[in-house]
């Protein structure tokens, strides 16, 4: 079986070790929606998520809102890494 592919959610927000890459280079606006729903598609549609998706959660809300719709839609196993300021380690949240 396939590793789980690994993604930051928008690049340059935070450095995070040992992932694959990011979900979206830059977001412009935040507040557009639209664009951020259709970019994550664009993005993810091109990616082999046959073995699931690891997000690690890089901030902008919107991001991993539309990450988190784009896998209920694709029926793609996701699970959400939050970082831990106290134990500088990043938590799984099993999502799907």
């Amino acid at each position: 079986m396939k590793d789980r592919l690994k993604l930051g959610g928008v690049a340059g927000r935070h450095d995070i070790p040992n992932i694959n890459g990011y979900v979206l280079d830059k977001v412009d606006d935040p507040a557009d929606i639209e664009k951020i729903n259709s970019d994550v598609k664009e993005s993810l549609d091109n990616l082999n998520l046959s073995s699931g998706l690891d997000l690690y959660v890089t901030g902008l809300t919107s991001v991993t809102i539309a990450v988190i719709k784009y896998c209920f839609d694709n029926d793609v196993a996701l699970t959400c890494y939050h970082f831990d300021m106290v134990s500088k380690t990043y938590l799984p949240q099993i999502v799907r």
